[in-house]
């Protein structure tokens, strides 16, 4: 694992986007023929077989536990699959990217600095959308690569239309209260040593919902996977230590008092009863 964490991404770099891809899906085609069985299910790619890879990887889509458990959520407690939504998603999962393009109710953006999954180049700490641009923006384990994840949370929060609402994912150390970030901690070596991962730019302790409400999110902290029987987690694969961080950004309603006061002479100055919260 640690020899993967080295050297894969730079070998990755080496490989042109669309050869890469293919190149997986292929692999996965090939070893799913291996796990061939109905003991698990993916309800992603809604395949069946003998057993996970790894005791957690689909041999097929390549999901992982949290991944099954994130589209889980996505069906059962959101609107996501029954109403038109414009949806931003930043690093877009080989299981995850065409699915989303294939909605028809979606106008789906995929998003990355550097994935050739995505269809737009996009910083998340400087995100070219306008204001209140998404209905839905969805992250999974991003923010914890980013250096300034303060001032990307902020602009997740305002991409996101008031009413909307936004999925942010991030590994959490339960056992930490706050969140461990070190600025002189530098190289991939001292990164991999301190925080686990050669790209990772902090350890989030408990303290990870204070940083999105921060920001100006209001956050729901959603222990799903508790809504299971213990043989449909066995059998879908679910993470158990995985709680769903359920974002919403508020309408601000402004009273028809204070608004009218504030109307220009011909009333051009304010035209909506609603704004950013």
């Amino acid at each position: 694992m640690l020899t993967k964490s080295k050297y894969w991404y730079s070998i990755k770099r080496l490989i042109p986007g669309s050869v890469y891809e293919d190149l997986l899906a292929l692999y996965y085609k090939l070893r799913a023929v291996r796990y061939k069985g109905s003991s698990v299910e993916c309800p992603i790619c809604e395949k069946t077989f003998s057993r996970f890879v790894g005791g957690h990887a689909c041999p097929s889509c390549g999901s992982g536990k949290r991944h099954r458990l994130l589209w889980l959520f996505l069906k059962e407690r959101t609107n996501l699959f029954r109403e038109k939504h414009a949806m931003l998603h930043f690093a877009p999962e080989h299981c995850f990217y065409k699915k989303f393009g294939e909605m028809e109710n979606l106008y789906y953006v995929s998003a990355d600095l550097n994935s050739p999954r995505a269809k737009e180049k996009v910083d998340m700490t400087r995100i070219q959308y306008a204001a209140n641009s998404f209905d839905v923006v969805i992250s999974s384990h991003v923010l914890e690569h980013v250096p300034d994840d303060l001032k990307a949370m902020r602009e997740l929060h305002r991409v996101l239309k008031p009413g909307g609402w936004a999925i942010h994912q991030a590994p959490i150390d339960h056992n930490r209260a706050d969140t461990f970030e070190d600025p002189a901690i530098t190289s991939n070596e001292d990164r991999l040593r301190h925080y686990g991962h050669m790209d990772h730019k902090r350890i989030y302790g408990r303290d990870y919902p204070t940083r999105l409400e921060l920001a100006g999110f209001t956050v729901k902290q959603d222990r799903f996977v508790d809504s299971f029987k213990s043989e449909d987690i066995r059998r879908y694969g679910l993470d158990t230590t995985e709680t769903i961080y359920f974002c919403t950004k508020v309408i601000v309603t402004v009273p028809q008092m204070l608004l009218d006061r504030n109307l220009g002479t011909n009333g051009e100055l304010l035209n909506s009863h609603h704004y950013e919260g």
